[in-house]
Formats: C-alpha cells, structure tokens, sequence
C-alpha cells in the first residue's frame, strides 16, 4: 500500500469516521510520533486549496521541538457538498483526536482562521 512507508519512513493511518457528504484519508509519520510525542508541547495545523489535480485538500500537523518544525500528520479531504454542518469539524477532531493519543502533553496550538480548525 502507498502510505504504508515511503522512503524507509513508516506510516500509521489514522482512523476518520466516514460521513456522508465528505471523503477524508489521514496518516502520521511512526518514528516521529513515537519518538518525539510525549516531548511535544506545541503543534500548528494549516490547509491548503486548489493545490493539486484531484481537488483534495491538505491539512498538515507539524509539531515544534526545541526550535524544529516536526511533520507529524497529514489529511487529505474533499467534499461533494451535501455534508451535513459540522461534518468537517468532527473529520478534524478524528485526527486530531488521534494526535493527542500520541502526544499527550499538548499545550499550545496554532492555526490559521479557518474556524473548523479552531473548533476542532
């Protein structure tokens, strides 16, 4: 399978409920997570749109260690439309929910405006 390792880097999938209305796929990055996760106190969320031919979006987690950006995750999602409100919320507190499985002591979060991110 694609995600199951690129380049000698393990991959989890992460777990996302599927809802009607939107088609989401998650993954983490095994050795940092593992490694790094109980030490990580700070992490920044943020998406892109329009960035690739198949129209899905990217959200991407990236801790911060001792002055280091960490990939950690990554989504990819798209909607038809028809979701119900609220849909992309609870997508994104499936994974985020995942991430603080793994990184327990979170204290600081970043993230842009988008307001699914901030309920999340």
């Amino acid at each position: 399978m694609l995600l199951k390792s690129v380049e000698d880097m393990e991959t989890i999938i992460i777990p996302i409920t599927s809802r009607p209305g939107i088609h989401a796929i998650a993954f983490a990055f095994k050795e940092p997570l593992e490694a790094i996760g109980q030490e990580v106190v700070e992490v920044a969320m943020d998406s892109t749109w329009k960035t690739n031919a198949a129209g899905y979006k990217l959200y991407s987690l990236v801790a911060e260690l001792n002055g280091c950006a960490i990939p950690l995750a990554f989504l990819f999602t798209t909607s038809d439309g028809t979701a119900a409100k609220g849909t992309k919320d609870l997508m994104l507190q499936d994974f985020l929910d995942f991430i603080v499985k793994h990184c327990p002591n979170i204290c600081f979060t970043d993230s842009d405006k988008e307001t699914s991110e901030i309920n999340a």
